[in-house]
């Protein structure tokens, strides 16, 4: 079994693949859609002589840790036909991907799970919550009447000019929410191929953009699928219009952070939630990670121990100094009490603010001593991360 690069001669290959291992399949702009990434994507092949037995994709993506912008490796598609599974197709593959994004320069990689068990043997771990909320009408909230100035736009009905100011929104905002994925043009034109019936609607606030929501109605429902805004006061006037529809809609469905304080300046906030955890991630190269952070206040040297078993390329002992610089460092002499220890599975989950220092020592069963506990936190940023895209 040989694992390279799928050159554009197999691409069909690649899609007959996809087709039959994912429930639905492709046509129309979907397809296209899909087609345009195995071209511009890190697409890996498992082949039996000729034939593509099994595949993934490493998207050429960019996200937000802490205000600081990585080139970030999206992995998706990954699939074997049947017949060929039990044979370690995919862990081939997804060591070939690792070092393939390291080549890349992909510092940290995001990926939706099947199974949470599968990849954190791979070194993945989860990093959101999801909160999806549906609220009835009669509970819809309610913030009173105010002359808000709202444009609206859609893929069918552009308006050039709204749409460029909603995506420099974005992606500002994307600097500002930790964890944020940056949209480019390309996953713009994504988004279109998969959701043609997207509605726009922006609020500004003195001439400029103060917040937007990307939604669709159907069937009764009003389906939010991005709600970002830079303040209370332009998200209560996004919430004005999107209940300015309660004469033609029953539902509000929408999904949110779980560390949102969502909901609690509702009149009625007790309405249907449900928590769900389906993002990873993995610092893919650590060095390369750690010196590109955006780090706090460093008292004294940091020393920790990544243990990463299939990347030996991390797995060593780095110092970090009162400046911030990073090295990899061979020495025995640190006291246990005083180097922390971590999978890379959790010093990704913490380097990220998904967990927090203490979290990560805690599930790693190591003990260290709480004075450093205390200088790693105050070290590491500590807001939340944020991730809605899928792939």
């Amino acid at each position: 079994m040989e694992i390279k690069i799928v050159p554009p001669k197999d691409y069909l290959q690649v899609h007959q693949l996809r087709d039959y291992c994912f429930p639905n399949k492709y046509t129309g702009a979907r397809r296209d859609d899909f087609h345009y990434w195995v071209e511009h994507s890190t697409t890996l092949g498992a082949y039996d002589e000729h034939k593509v037995v099994g595949q993934l994709l490493i998207l050429p993506l960019n996200m937000t840790v802490h205000g600081e912008k990585y080139d970030m490796g999206g992995i998706g598609f990954v699939a074997t036909y049947p017949e060929y599974r039990q044979q370690g197709i995919i862990k081939r593959l997804m060591i070939e991907a690792l070092k393939k994004m390291r080549e890349n320069g992909q510092s940290v990689s995001v990926l939706a799970p099947f199974s949470v068990s599968f990849y954190r043997y791979f070194g993945w771990e989860l990093f959101f919550e999801k909160l999806y909320y549906t609220i009835p009408q009669m509970m819809f909230p309610s913030f009173g009447k105010h002359l808000d100035i709202v444009k609206r736009m859609s893929f069918e009905w552009p308006d050039s000019a709204l749409f460029q100011w909603i995506k420099d929104f974005h992606n500002a905002q994307a600097f500002i929410n930790n964890g944020s994925m940056l949209r480019d043009d390309a996953w713009w034109k994504r988004i279109e191929r998969r959701a043609p019936d997207s509605h726009f609607a922006a609020y500004f606030k003195s001439d400029k953009i103060a917040g937007y929501i990307r939604y669709s109605i159907q069937d009764g429902t009003f389906e939010i699928h991005d709600f970002i805004t830079e303040d209370l006061l332009a998200e209560q006037a996004i919430w004005r219009f999107i209940t300015s529809h309660a004469a033609s809609v029953s539902s509000i469905k929408g999904v949110t952070s779980n560390d949102h304080q969502f909901g609690f300046y509702f009149k009625e906030p007790q309405f249907k939630k449900e928590v769900v955890q389906d993002v990873m991630i993995r610092v893919v190269d650590a060095l390369r990670f750690m010196q590109h952070y955006p780090w706090g206040n460093i008292q004294k040297p940091l020393y920790i121990r990544i243990e990463d078993a299939l990347c030996s390329w991390n797995d060593h002992v780095y110092q970090i100094n009162k400046s911030g610089d990073v090295s990899i460092i061979e020495t025995n002499s640190i006291p246990e009490m005083h180097l922390l220890a971590l999978p890379i599975n959790l010093f990704s989950a913490m380097m990220v603010g998904y967990l927090s220092v203490k979290d990560a020592v805690l599930y790693a069963n190591i003990e260290l001593a709480e004075e450093v506990i205390n200088r790693w936190q105050l070290a590491l940023p500590s807001s939340k991360p944020t991730f809605y895209e899928y792939f």
